[in-house]
Order: structure tokens, then C-alpha cells, then sequence
């Protein structure tokens, strides 16, 4: 599997539609898809899925409205379950002659907690699309629960692989063995994670995809979710992953080179927030390590936070020559995830 900052043919979307996400909120959501296909047109394709031919139709008529060349996307009719399609959809992987394959992990709803369907078939589908073998693994996992540093290392949590609602009766070894035959691995890297019930207090329904806890900018360095503030309910596990980050050693001997991102405080809006009451008081998942690179630009999701600025700044430092783009994110991270949940590279064969 190559690291994300590797060249890319493509990048997927599934955009978002009135069938799904119901009309008001996909009318919502359309202004973040309208801004990640801005970001990256001229720089990478973008392949778009829609949900049906009216959805692509009016896609068609709003891209090219907002100026975006036809010559910058493809659109695909696929019938799908939901917006996330870096978990549901296929991770791309080169053999050593650089031709590449689809590899699909059996999403199943991350745990069973969503209706998956069609969902668990997306990998297939876009495999068969592409004209591209199709690797079927053994295990279930998902796109966002899996980062690698493009020489042999995985970064992830175990309480969202190593989890009996993902790969009951498999220890950590075993799944290891696998996640090591098929994307091409020699050392893992794990963090804790936490329960499934701590993490759903957290706003996170994917018992803490390692996309909003830490990810490598290099093959030595990695950004990791951070707050000093100890009344945050999420510090005694941030203080968990830094550790664990800090004992970590690459196959050399090497420590690993980190650097803190900071964790943005974001709550669900409610009509409370606008009539002067308390507001609501339930946590998202919001994590500025929910970006995407791609390209000559990474993708980076704002919420009109205080930390919006320092953290685009630390992840500039870590991807010199690349535009950072800002993408807000409030409104998506309201049902969890941000830029790189609902994207998907297609690194460049050979």
C-alpha cells in the first residue's frame, strides 16, 4: 500500500444525496463536496460517485456552474449507503512491478452500527469499473482505520481492528499476519484506542479510526491529536496514543519523529446555541488529522475554530511545496469524519 503522499491517478468522492442524507442536509453538505472537487481539479481527477442519474445530472450542472472544468472529474452512477467512502471503499494497492489491485476488507457497517448493503459491495464494483483485480482479505477493517508510511510500517488502533464487532475470534497476531500479507507490511505501530462505549460518548461511531488520532507525514514523523487541557474527556487517551507513539521504535531502531496537532473542542449545533441556551453538549469527532493529501494540495477540514490556523500551519510545515486548502467541515463532522473519511486515493500504477 502506498503512503498517501505517493503520486495519485485519481481521487473518489461519493457525493451526497437527498435519498440518503436526506434533502435539507445533503443540500447542507453539497457546499464541502462543491469545495474538495475545487481544491483538486487541475491538480489530480477526481472520480465521482452518484447515487442515481438525476444526482449525476445535477452534479454535472453545479460543478461546471462553480467554474470546474468537465475535464476535472468523472461521474459514476453506483448506488451506495452513505457518504464514508474511505472505509467502505477499496484500498489500492501495487505489486512490485507497480501494477495495481483492489483490496477489500469486508466492511460490515463499522460493527454492524449502519446499514451496509451496498456499501460492502463498493469495492467490487469500482475494482470492476476500473478493470482491476480483486483481492478479497480475510478480515474486516475499514480505509480510515489504516495508515502506513509507505515502508512497511502500519499506524492503527486496536480497538477498531482488534475488536469483536470487526474479526471476532482473531487475536492481534493473527490479524497482523493479514493486514501484513496484503499490504505489504513488517511493523505495526498500535494504539489503544478505547471502548466502543467511550467512543460513542465521544462522537465517534468507529471506536476511534486512527484518522482522527495520528498519521504519518513521512516515513519517520507523525502528527498526533493533542490537548494539554486535562478537563477534556478525551486526555487520558491522547496521553495513551502519545505514549505509545513515543515507545514506538521503526524496523531501524529509530524513534519515530512527532509532533503535537491540536484537538479542536467541536460540539453538535442545536437550536439551544441560537435561542442563548446552554447549547448542545454532545462532542463530534472533529479532528484536524482528518485531512487528505493529495496531489500539490492537502485537503485540510476547518471548523471556524480557534486552532484552525495553527493546525493548518503545523500540517503545511509537514507537506513543504503543497497548497493547503481549507475545507470547512463543521456541518460533515456532525455525523463524524471529515475530509479523509469520505475520500479515496488512487495512487499512479508503476
Amino acid at each position: 500500500m502506498p503512503a498517501e503522499w505517493e503520486p495519485h491517478e485519481a481521487v473518489w468522492l461519493r457525493w451526497p444525496s437527498g435519498a440518503l442524507q436526506g434533502v435539507f442536509y445533503a443540500i447542507k453538505l453539497e457546499s464541502t463536496w462543491l469545495a474538495m472537487t475545487a481544491a483538486m481539479a487541475g491538480r489530480v481527477l477526481v472520480r465521482i460517485i452518484v447515487q442515481d442519474e438525476a444526482t449525476r445530472d445535477h452534479v454535472d450542472r453545479a460543478l461546471r456552474f462553480f467554474g470546474i472544468s468537465d475535464d476535472a472529474f468523472e461521474l459514476h452512477v453506483m448506488a451506495t449507503d452513505d457518504v464514508w467512502l474511505r472505509d467502505s471503499g477499496p484500498v489500492f494497492v501495487k505489486d512490485a512491478a507497480g501494477r495495481m489491485a483492489v483490496t477489500d476488507w469486508n466492511f460490515n457497517g463499522w460493527g454492524e452500527r449502519q446499514e451496509h448493503t451496498r456499501d460492502r459491495t463498493v469495492s467490487r464494483r469500482i475494482a470492476d469499473l476500473l478493470g482491476l483485480p480483486l483481492v478479497e482479505t480475510p478480515i474486516t477493517t475499514e480505509g480510515g482505520a489504516i495508515e502506513v508510511n509507505g515502508a512497511g510500517t502500519l499506524l492503527a488502533t486496536r480497538s477498531s481492528i482488534v475488536n469483536t464487532n470487526r474479526n471476532p475470534n482473531w487475536n492481534g497476531e493473527r490479524i497482523e499476519g493479514e493486514l501484513a500479507r496484503y499490504l505489504g507490511l513488517g511493523s505495526f505501530c498500535w494504539l489503544d484506542g478505547a471502548s466502543l462505549e467511550v467512543c460513542e460518548s465521544l462522537g465517534d461511531d468507529t471506536d476511534w479510526h486512527v484518522d482522527i488520532a495520528a498519521r504519518f507525514t513521512n516515513e519517520t514523523t507523525a502528527l498526533y491529536n493533542w490537548t494539554d487541557d486535562t478537563s477534556d474527556p478525551r486526555h487520558p487517551y491522547l496521553v495513551r496514543h502519545r505514549e505509545q507513539l513515543e515507545a514506538f521504535r521503526l524496523p531501524d531502531g529509530r524513534a519515530l519523529d512527532l509532533v503535537p496537532l491540536p484537538a479542536p473542542h467541536v460540539f453538535k449545533i442545536s437550536a439551544e446555541t441560537y435561542a442563548g441556551g446552554a447549547g448542545s453538549t454532545r462532542m463530534t469527532d472533529a479532528a484536524y488529522a482528518n485531512y487528505l493529501v493529495t496531489n500539490g494540495v492537502v485537503l485540510v477540514p476547518v471548523f471556524g475554530h480557534a486552532h484552525d490556523d495553527r493546525a493548518c500551519a503545523i500540517i503545511a510545515e509537514q507537506f513543504p511545496g503543497r497548497e493547503i486548502a481549507r475545507i470547512p467541515c463543521v456541518t460533515l463532522t456532525e455525523e463524524g469524519g471529515a475530509v479523509h473519511c469520505v475520500s479515496q486515493q488512487q495512487p499512479v500504477a508503476g
